[in-house]
């Protein structure tokens, strides 16, 4: 007998990273899409490397208790998770924010907005039931 949690959770590790992956990906390759001056450029570089730091300051702060999936386990009350419930979703969102806005890319804003949003927001749901 198939274990269907165990094959979703299998490729729903696979595909979280890939969406990631998929929105940084469309930044890149679809830059200057639309004309944003060149102060947003320098705004949207700031956002992605704070992004940057918040996302990897939150792996840190989350120690052994990262996972792709939610799981049942105490909540993180130290670092970054002292003061936000989901730092890390915010550097990612952060990030690929940043990186939308400085290469001027308008598909990757929409994929931002469209998919890794109501992603991380699903995620972020999900782990508040699990945690302890």
């Amino acid at each position: 007998m198939i274990n269907w949690k165990l094959v979703w959770s299998f490729y729903l590790t696979f595909l979280i990273p890939f969406l990631y992956f998929l929105n940084i990906l469309l930044a890149f390759k679809t830059p200057h899409t639309f004309k944003a001056p060149y102060a947003l450029s320098v705004l949207g570089i700031f956002l992605a490397v704070c992004g940057i730091i918040f996302w990897i300051t939150s792996y840190i702060n989350l120690g052994s208790s990262f996972g792709i999936l939610p799981q049942k386990q105490k909540k993180v009350k130290k670092g970054l998770y002292r003061y936000f419930s989901h730092p890390m979703y915010i550097g990612i969102w952060l990030t690929f924010l940043g990186l939308s806005l400085a290469n001027s890319s308008w598909q990757g804003l929409v994929f931002l907005n469209l998919v890794v949003s109501p992603v991380l927001f699903i995620r972020a749901v999900l782990e508040e039931h699990k945690l302890e």
